[in-house]
């Protein structure tokens, strides 16, 4: 283990969130769960930090810390209008004092007159927003953008969707090292990991993370909020492999991740997530996202009620952030600040 944290600390990282986050234990939640239910237990990475928190705050420590060791001028990135990482990104590029540039898809869920409250705060944090229509266009448009920039002078940083490379997942390795300290200090015993996985780099650091710090036994529960789980596996496993050959160290590139719990697609509520949001803040004053999270501890529900959890199961959930989807402010314009559409 120690030639393992040694290594991680060579590796260049920006020291911007607030770690350790806590673990709190959820008994009132327990309780409407059953006689049954396990203990559960939440992780509040929703309280990482910059750019309102999240899971994105580890990954974006490595990636730049890396565009800055780079003498990047400029770092683009790509997501939805609602995009956590997006936002997180636009957050950490202004306290580098590095300019930002977000391609932005429409979301599956707007309202007229309203813009989403993640593109009000990429727009206060300074970044430059190029809306396109949809998903499918943003890779291509962010390549063009990217070429643009780079013929114009500039050194750019192409910060990939979700952070999910390995050199972000390290960033859920170092949390892993972290959960477990934490675990020992409470004399607690994990069986399961839950949370929710959708360009895979989360789970790609946790499934690292377990293996490279003894926690074998540890069962790492993916929740999909959108793709299949053969096409969100496949890529955590080939992270999970960038990982091991980044830390000169052989992994298990296998990930159980669950995709029965989409409802109608990404970014669409869901009745079971619905739920369970409404669940988690009557019980216990915890907010979670309506795109992630919630369908995440939706399955935590169903796997309680099917008897795949038990009382004699302890079960941590992992809170990757992600609330301001819930919210949205006035159409207004920033002064000084520039958004265009992609024709």
């Amino acid at each position: 283990m120690q030639p393992i944290i040694d290594l991680l600390q060579t590796i260049p990282r920006l020291n911007f969130g607030h770690y350790p986050t806590p673990i709190e234990e959820l008994p009132r939640f327990r309780q409407l769960l059953g006689a049954n239910a396990p203990r559960i237990f939440i992780k509040r990475d929703d309280y990482t930090g910059p750019g309102f928190g999240g899971n994105k705050v580890r990954k974006l420590e490595y990636i730049l810390a890396k565009a800055k060791t780079d003498k990047a001028d400029v770092a683009i990135s790509c997501g939805g209008v609602k995009s956590n990482h997006a936002r997180v990104t636009a957050a950490m590029c202004a306290r580098l004092g590095l300019r930002c540039v977000l391609v932005l898809n429409q979301a599956a869920v707007m309202f007229d007159g309203l813009n989403p409250a993640s593109l009000v705060a990429d727009q206060m944090f300074g970044a430059e927003i190029i809306r396109v229509a949809n998903r499918e266009e943003r890779i291509a448009t962010m390549e063009s953008e990217t070429a643009r920039l780079k013929a114009e002078g500039n050194n750019v940083a192409v910060v990939p969707l979700g952070g999910s490379v390995p050199l972000g997942a390290l960033g859920f390795v170092r949390a892993v090292q972290e959960t477990k300290a934490q675990l020992e200090a409470l004399n607690l015993r994990v069986d399961y990991i839950f949370h929710s996985s959708s360009s895979g780099g989360t789970q790609a650091g946790i499934v690292s993370g377990l293996q490279l710090f003894g926690l074998n036994d540890v069962k790492d529960i993916g929740v999909s909020p959108d793709d299949s789980s053969e096409s969100i596996g496949g890529e955590v496993s080939r992270i999970i492999r960038g990982v091991g050959e980044m830390l000169g160290v052989e992994l298990n590139d296998q990930a159980i991740v669950l995709d029965d719990y989409t409802g109608e697609g990404y970014g669409i509520p869901s009745p079971t997530g619905e739920e369970a949001l409404a669940m988690l803040a009557r019980a216990e004053g915890i907010v979670l996202d309506p795109v992630y999270t919630a369908k995440a501890i939706a399955a935590l529900i169903d796997w309680v009620r099917q008897g795949k959890l038990n009382k004699d199961d302890n079960v941590l959930f992992w809170h990757t952030g992600g609330q301001l989807a819930l919210f949205y402010s006035p159409d207004a314009g920033i002064e000084g600040q520039r958004e265009r559409e992609k024709k």
